[in-house]
């Protein structure tokens, strides 16, 4: 952190610790909610039986969550944000029981009384605004009625964390965190909790903040479904906060949620879940589903993402998604996955080839790996990333990456290609893909080509073209080393076939929820490029008589 900027924020800190800020803070708070915030996304029934049990997991630490230290120092920074957000609420009132709300009302309650002045990272912007737009949609999962004594509680705690999210909510250097903390603000608002400078002002502000990360074609600058949703979630919810408090609907919240809306379509998997990329979990197909209707977006996804970099292909009930753009800068580089080509696969609703996923954000170890391009179901040369990852980003990205597409009578040809190999190994990474009308059939083509004549950085390359399967999945070498046979659950059979190269198995991992680990399996197709290069084709047919 700059020295300045340093400075000021120990100064902003000992300025909101202080008991003048405390007293400016305070207040009265209303007797009751004028009106109810919009009810809260699905959550995991699972998840809600977990934290019922003793176990609430966040950012990849799992908590005993009968009386947390909610800043306790051996916690990771990211784990205090996700702990203080109150978002896993969602959970416990998916559970929906005595006992879910019970453990509920009892981990606010505690909260509050651990909370009564300001501390650090929990009373941060985005924090408080996820934490107060959560306590005020699940309000009715939390209430026991009149006369319940958590209710005057909750709503004086809010009002203080609304006033001091008013004068900080700006601060928040990405479009996401803004976003979530001046929804927060529109629900404190709108919810009658305190007064503002208005719900068409916060309606603006939150139309910029979305601007802020919007690529031309309404994709995240992150390249991230997660985030995505993310964004969406904050501006339909907040859009019906504001129509229900005054009758309105914001111009300037439609239009950004027109923008958002395809691309969470786009990303989907057959099973309703989203594709892994780029720091991304597959999220819950339910809440998804919430967050779409609520933008009343009915429409197809589109077919190309060329600001954002993506390929999507439907035929019949195969579904393919392929990153097929430049690695994220900016803002969001920490996060960004060295993936460059790779693809996921899905076949009905069951997923056949995937990407690892994310890890938990505070593990540098894992998130490293999980970023890597050898998590990738792409081609990894010599164990190189196609851009090198580092814990605050990219050391280097592709200079270019080139996609061309073409279709004729239901078949789609990608021709795709990235120079991120070409300072270290002397060589361009390029892709071709085709895939059948009738979904029966994927072809590939895969190859490492000199660049203009040049000899390459060394004699011989090493390559490998890695296709990481779901953990659901069955998979064995056949035909002597030149095939793989893939069987998912359903029965459905699905050939590999390789021509120039070598069939092999090796482990994976699957990180399909955020900080779940799942053991998998991986074909790893591996093969050897000379001074003028080497092309590897691959080949995924359906075996007939299969579901």
């Amino acid at each position: 952190m700059p020295k300045r900027k340093a400075t000021r924020s120990r100064m902003a800190d000992a300025w909101h610790g202080s008991f003048l800020y405390g007293m400016l803070i305070g207040g009265r708070a209303p007797a009751r909610l004028a009106r109810l915030a919009p009810p809260p996304l699905p959550g995991s029934i699972a998840r809600g039986e977990a934290i019922v049990g003793g176990r609430l997991v966040c950012a990849g630490r799992a908590l005993k969550p009968e009386r947390p230290d909610w800043t306790a120092p051996d916690l990771t920074r990211a784990a205090v944000v996700e702990l203080n957000s109150f978002e896993w609420l969602d959970d416990l009132a998916a559970l929906g029981n005595e006992l879910a709300q019970a453990r509920a009302r009892a981990l606010v309650e505690d909260w509050i009384l651990a909370h009564r002045g300001w501390k650090p990272v929990a009373w941060d912007a985005e924090p408080t605004g996820k934490r107060i737009a959560s306590w005020l949609a699940h309000a009715p999962f939390l209430s026991r009625g009149e006369g319940d004594a958590l209710g005057p509680l909750l709503l004086e705690s809010v009002a203080r964390q609304a006033r001091h999210l008013a004068r900080v909510a700006m601060d928040e250097p990405t479009g996401l965190g803004r976003l979530s903390a001046l929804r927060g603000l529109v629900y404190a608002q709108a919810c009658g909790v305190v007064s503002g400078p208005g719900l068409p002002g916060l309606a603006e502000a939150m139309a910029r903040a979305a601007g802020m990360d919007l690529l031309n074609d309404g994709f995240h600058a992150s390249r991230s479904p997660s985030a995505q949703l993310r964004a969406l979630t904050c501006l339909v919810d907040a859009r019906a906060a504001i129509e229900g408090a005054s009758g309105r609907t914001p111009d300037a919240l439609h239009r950004a949620i027109e923008k958002l809306a395809p691309a969470v379509r786009f990303f989907r998997h057959g099973d309703g879940a989203f594709a892994l990329f780029n720091d991304s979990n597959e999220e819950e197909a339910a809440a998804i589903d919430a967050v779409l209707a609520r933008a009343q977006w009915p429409d197809l996804p589109t077919a190309r993402a060329v600001a954002a970099g993506f390929d999507r292909i439907t035929s019949d009930r195969l579904t393919l998604i392929v990153d097929s753009g430049l690695p994220v800068d900016g803002n969001y580089a920490a996060q960004a996955h060295a993936g460059t080509l790779s693809f996921e696969m899905s076949c009905g609703r069951e997923r056949l080839i995937v990407n690892c996923g994310a890890g938990p954000r505070d593990d540098s170890e894992w998130s490293l790996a999980l970023r890597a391009t050898a998590a990738h179901s792409t081609l990894c040369a010599e164990d190189a990333d196609s851009s090198p990852v580092a814990p605050g980003g990219l050391l280097s990205r592709p200079s270019h990456v080139d996609a061309n597409r073409e279709e004729a009578d239901g078949n789609v040809w990608l021709d795709l290609a990235h120079d991120g190999y070409v300072g270290r190994l002397g060589f361009v990474h390029r892709r071709r893909i085709f895939v059948a009308g009738d979904g029966q059939d994927l072809r590939g083509e895969d190859s490492l080509v000199p660049v203009d004549g040049k000899p390459p950085v060394l004699t011989t390359t090493r390559f490998d073209i890695r296709f990481h399967l779901h953990p659901d999945v069955q998979v064995s070498v056949i035909q002597n080393g030149a095939a793989a046979l893939l069987r998912l659950p359903s029965g459905q059979a699905w050939r590999l076939q390789t021509a120039g190269a070598r069939v092999d198995l090796g482990e994976s991992v699957y990180f399909g929820k955020r900080g779940s680990a799942r053991r998998a399996e991986q074909v790893v197709v591996t093969a050897l490029a000379g001074a003028s290069g080497a092309t590897v084709k691959w080949a995924f047919k359906r075996i007939a008589g299969g579901k």
